[in-house]
């Protein structure tokens, strides 16, 4: 039996319509109060994510400073991020993969990393950073995507200014 074009159509819609259905995620996307853009859980009280940028961490109380999305480019000089992880526990016991990746202005990937949240980790929160040398870097609006499982979570724009 052959297979024609309109069912071969039929059959990647119906396929591509099983896909999303699997998501854990909702397909909007909602922008927080401090302009993370999350991708929210389907299920109440699913995991989430909240990222803070920021230039460097104060020594006394290490809490971030220079908390912002636009940020100069310099020698030595980093963006950073924190990715406070709410509610670990809703997956049930078991650890959570994470990967943050940091995509350039072209959407192009620049730092992928890797982290695992163990069940019952008293910190539920990641850190990374990138450098922002002018000989590594362009001015441009870069992005940090979060994925909790390969799914996305959570993603934050910044600005790099020279």
């Amino acid at each position: 039996m052959r297979i024609g074009p309109v069912r071969i159509a039929l059959l990647a819609g119906a396929f591509a319509c099983a896909l999303a259905s699997c998501s854990s995620r909702s397909p909007v996307p909602v922008t927080g109060e401090d302009s993370t853009i999350v991708h929210p859980s389907k299920k109440p009280e699913g995991v989430e994510a909240r990222i803070t940028l920021y230039e460097k961490t104060s020594k006394k109380t290490g809490r971030p400073i220079g908390v912002g999305r636009a940020f100069t480019m310099g020698e030595d000089e980093k963006v950073r991020a924190l990715i406070e992880i709410e509610n670990p526990e809703a997956l049930g016991p078991r650890p959570l993969l994470f990967h943050l990746v940091w995509l350039d202005p072209e959407g192009s990937s620049i730092y992928t990393k890797g982290l695992e949240l163990a069940p019952g980790d008293s910190a539920s929160v990641l850190e990374s950073s990138i450098s922002i040398q002018p000989d590594k870097r362009e001015p441009g609006t870069y992005t940090l995507r979060v994925y909790l499982f390969r799914e996305l979570i959570a993603e934050k724009t910044f600005t790099l200014c020279v």
